[in-house]
């Protein structure tokens, strides 16, 4: 069962580096960062898995603002080791890929994700 559930997540991350900075720019304007809500929504939107929404939000959010919106849910996520699953998985083991990282993983996935600004973790 384990294994079935590794595989999900790791198709529902490979979705979210395909399409969410596309629909992202789409829905809020290009930007390194956005908001959990924002990604939670567009999550919602597009059809894309909820089930992995934290994943998202650790690509696409600052940590303050992912440990603020999980303190607000009240749920616990570590966003260290979810961008370090992240990044072993799709960003040669580097936990602190930017933007352009996800840009670039996208494209290599066919996602054609154009038009992020800039790089670096907050």
């Amino acid at each position: 069962m384990q294994f079935i559930r590794r595989i999900k997540r790791n198709r529902a991350i490979k979705s979210y580096l395909r399409k969410l900075p596309r629909l992202l720019a789409k829905d809020y304007g290009k930007s390194k960062r956005y908001r959990p809500k924002q990604v939670r929504a567009t999550i919602e939107r597009s059809g894309l898995s909820i089930i992995y929404t934290c994943y998202a939000i650790s690509i696409f959010c600052s940590k303050k603002e992912f440990d603020a919106y999980h303190h607000q849910i009240g749920e616990v996520c570590d966003y260290g080791a979810m961008r370090g699953e992240v990044g072993n998985l799709h960003f040669y083991v580097n936990a602190n890929f930017s933007s352009n990282d996800v840009v670039s993983v996208g494209s290599d996935f066919g996602g054609g994700s154009h038009g992020m600004d800039g790089g670096g973790t907050d």
